[in-house]
């Protein structure tokens, strides 16, 4: 693991530090790596995804299970890419009583929180005669795509699906890997029959991607794809962009820790474990000005580095030998210039008043406030959705929600009165630019008008 202070780097430096090249776009042809790396994809990766696309986009269901066969399942079928209902309730009825109600608490509070996101529609008079506002509709349908490679997440259909129908969306449909045996994860079965969900693909992947932008004999085209996935699903997701919307790109996970002498140093290193847990280049920072906080939570990680043994903890242990981080900062003013500086996914605010420091903060996809308030409460039932940006893209955009579902329609309403009053200046600014039928709109109006009058 690393050890940073800024005693030695500024706290932008130290943000650097934590994410080298971060100014790369996530899904350039530059280098090694892939979203939210520094170098961006391979160019072999760029290759491979463009052929998946193209083929799928020229040669429909047939390309699908080709891929489909592929790389994830060898029975895979033009007719047979959709998952049957009966799968659907067998995943469902598996479950056992305390996983049914763990996916119908975190849908419920999903539902809770999203619902009251829904922005209003307005008109407000903006002058005498002049009235304008906008108008929110949903988008007609949505694509999901529900990885489950490294782990399979039942949470990432319902961080999506939600909102979704919250915004109204008529149609949603999910793409997710089967196993050799043509079965997607039970998981995500099960969630997708409590969300209400019956358009379900054994998909994944990059034609997964192009299936949903461009549609296939089977698969209807959707107007916004949604989801995370590995680097190919990214690159892919860039490539039809256009052709559909995108949600935004998902690298390595991440958390920044910014505790003080308060905080326990066996809770602040779990926390820094737990996502270490979800990839090797996952990245976990504790930020504190408490120097004997730093010292016992390095103590924490290696100490469980040397007790853990078990094969599962082997993605924990290269996380944090590889991109784990400790950063002493002299202040709380230089641990939130940090903070600011990286943007982080999550931020933790294990500080004895959280409060305070909430409002320091500028950059973070989802903030946890306080020693009880863990990621894993967010990534699984706090209600908002754990879709959320990486790669320090916080600075500019947010998590999912509501409105990524929905357009924004502006509403303009003018008098007869008003547009005597501004049609010149209309027809002046129109003629300024050199357009004169933009002037001719405005002048027959007013000519019509003083005909009338």
């Amino acid at each position: 693991m690393r050890i940073l202070s800024t005693r030695k780097l500024s706290p932008r430096k130290v943000a650097d530090e934590l994410s080298p090249g971060f100014a790369q776009p996530p899904v350039s042809p530059s280098g090694p790596g892939g979203p939210g790396s520094a170098q961006g994809p391979r160019a072999d990766q760029l290759e491979a995804t463009r052929q998946i696309v193209e083929a799928v986009r020229l040669r429909g269901d047939e390309a699908v299970a080709e891929f489909t066969r592929k790389f994830d399942w060898p029975g895979a079928r033009r007719d047979n890419l959709r998952t049957p209902r009966s799968q659907m309730q067998a995943a469902l009825k598996s479950l056992g009583t305390a996983q049914r109600r763990a996916l119908e608490a975190a849908i419920e509070n999903a539902r809770a929180f999203h619902g009251q996101t829904l922005p209003r529609d307005f008109l407000l008079p903006v002058a005498e005669g002049l009235v304008a506002g906008q108008r929110f509709t949903p988008v007609d349908s949505v694509g999901i795509h529900v990885p489950a490679f490294t782990a399979p997440l039942p949470s990432s259909l319902i961080m999506a699906a939600v909102p979704a129908q919250a915004a109204g969306v008529k149609r949603i449909a999910v793409a997710t890997p089967p196993d050799k045996r043509g079965r997607p994860q039970a998981g995500i079965l099960a969630a997708a029959a409590l969300l209400g969900l019956d358009e379900i693909y054994r998909i994944a992947g990059a034609q997964a991607i192009a299936a949903f932008a461009y549609g296939t004999s089977s698969i209807q085209r959707v107007d916004k794809v949604i989801g995370a996935g590995n680097i190919y699903v990214a690159l892919a997701k860039a490539m039809v962009f256009g052709v559909v919307g995108i949600d935004g790109f998902y690298g390595p996970s991440e958390v920044v820790v910014v505790a003080d002498e308060s905080a326990d140093p066996t809770i602040a290193a779990s926390e820094l474990l737990a996502q270490a847990e979800h990839s090797s280049d996952a990245l976990s920072v504790l930020v504190s000005w408490s120097a004997k906080l730093v010292r016992a939570v390095r103590a924490e990680l290696e100490a469980w580095a040397k007790r853990s043994k078990q094969p599962a903890s082997r993605r924990v242990r290269e996380s944090v030998a590889a991109r784990a981080a400790l950063v002493q900062t002299r202040d709380e003013g230089e641990a939130t210039e940090v903070v600011n500086a990286f943007a982080p996914e999550h931020l933790v605010l294990m500080v004895a008043d959280p409060a305070a420091l909430l409002e320091k903060v500028r950059h973070a996809g989802c903030i946890l406030m306080g020693q009880s308030s863990p990621v894993a409460v967010s990534d699984y039932a706090a209600g908002p959705s754990h879709l959320l940006p990486t790669g320090r893209t916080a600075r500019f955009s947010s998590g999912l929600g509501v409105i990524d579902f929905m357009k924004r329609s502006s509403v303009v309403s003018v008098s007869p009165a008003w547009l005597r009053r501004f049609g010149p200046v209309v027809e002046t600014l129109a003629r300024m630019e050199g357009l004169p039928e933009h002037a001719r709109s405005i002048s027959l109006r007013l000519r019509a008008y003083r005909k009338r009058s």
